[in-house]
């Protein structure tokens, strides 16, 4: 990134934080008639002033008070990540009460600005974090959940008006997924590392592609529309008929295939194989441990109130789903391979079952999820050898030295 672009990303950094807290401030003086401003407003100058001491931070000024700088980091990573669309809602409500103003309108553009909003605050706050290990946390908890509820967050409090569809797209997270993409994608490239690409690998064996999206496709149908309850019948009795078929359901489905491929497939995924990068088994580990990782990750829908057993069974089967999507990325060299299967997955699985979250599993589940972790172990331990792994490798060192 040069030093003009990192400059004006400070600027938009500083005049987003100073506008938006100084909202909170007004907010709470103005609308809230002073009511919570004496332990309110010091909270928000506070959070501020830490906030503005990443924005002047040079290679001189870092070397003082570094573990107070580097807590800040963290800390103000995680918060505004998670706080800031709060902050909007308190701007647009100031705005929406000058009389030429819409307020429906205002919504809409703070739902755009949204997008975009997290770039400098990625850019700011986690250029400096060296640590693999803190890069993975902040891009799992902080990035992730800050930028997919971002909307949601907008419009927790009953503060504004928005119409239906708004509410909708919210709840899907769709737009935090394309703001997700942006930002982790900007956030990569100041860390040293090259987009993907979409384009597929020349040098990988086109009959494996083909094969990649068959099993792809195949497992898509038979984990949505399959209604066998017994080995005899698993894989002969399909019901097509669709619950739920709505646009709620299809973005819905839509934004994992899309954020979360980003996230495990490309940012966790390239963290790793570069912390690997002398080892040996740089491919095992890496595909190993982001797999791992990613089913560990939906231990967090036990909030949504999805069972303890149905989110075990979604842990170990996102898991050994992973591998195998990690091993497609890998192998056929297009982010879009492993974005179109996930997003395969969840977009036709919600629509046939009409829900979001998984039920509560009985014997044979519990066995035909086995079957599943069997076959895509397997086809993770196939490409992860002979030829396949030749490619990979390949495909990987060719993008590592290509980073910066």
């Amino acid at each position: 990134m040069t030093t003009e672009v990192d400059r004006l990303l400070r600027r938009w950094y500083l005049g987003q934080l100073v506008v938006l807290l100084g909202a909170m401030l007004l907010e709470l003086l103005i609308v809230k008639n002073g009511a919570y401003f004496a332990f309110g407003g010091l909270v928000t100058i506070l959070l501020l002033l830490g906030g503005l001491v990443p924005a002047f931070e040079t290679t001189t000024t870092a070397q003082d008070w570094p573990r107070f700088r580097r807590f800040n980091h963290y800390f103000q990573a995680i918060f505004q990540f998670i706080f800031m669309p709060f902050f909007l809602m308190g701007l647009v409500d100031l705005l929406r009460r000058v009389p030429f103003l819409n307020e429906q309108g205002l919504v809409a553009v703070a739902f755009f600005y949204m997008i975009f909003m997290f770039v400098p605050i990625a850019i700011v706050t986690m250029t400096p974090v060296r640590s693999v290990i803190g890069r993975i946390f902040l891009l799992a908890m902080a990035v992730f959940s800050g930028l997919i509820g971002a909307q949601s967050t907008f419009l927790a409090l009953p503060v504004l008006t928005a119409p239906a569809v708004f509410k909708m797209v919210s709840d899907t997270g769709i737009l935090g997924a394309f703001g997700f993409v942006l930002t982790v994608g900007v956030l990569m490239t100041t860390w040293g590392f090259r987009w993907p690409t979409w384009r597929l690998n020349r040098q990988a064996n086109w009959g494996l592609i083909v094969a990649i999206g068959v099993v792809g496709a195949a497992f898509v149908i038979w984990n949505a529309f399959g209604v066998g309850s017994s080995w005899r019948t698993t894989f002969t009795q399909f019901d097509f008929k669709m619950q739920a078929v709505s646009w709620k359901m299809f973005l819905s489905g839509l934004e994992p295939g899309i954020a979360e491929e980003w996230l495990y497939r490309f940012a966790i995924l390239a963290l790793l194989l570069k912390a690997f990068d002398q080892h040996c088994h740089q491919l095992d580990w890496a595909v190993g441990l982001s797999s791992a990782i990613f089913g560990l990750w939906h231990l967090t829908n036990t909030l949504a109130g999805q069972s303890w057993s149905a989110t075990v069974e979604q842990m170990i089967f996102a898991a050994s789903l992973g591998g195998f999507l990690a091993v497609s990325y890998l192998y056929s060299g297009s982010i879009l391979v492993p974005m179109l299967i996930h997003a395969g997955v969840d977009i036709f699985s919600m629509m046939a079952s009409g829900s979001q979250s998984m039920s509560k599993p009985d014997i044979f589940e519990w066995q035909t999820i086995g079957f599943t972790v069997i076959v895509f172990g397997l086809l993770t331990i196939f490409f992860l050898t002979g030829k396949r792994r030749q490619v990979m490798q390949a495909q990987v060192d060719r993008q590592l030295q290509q980073s910066v």
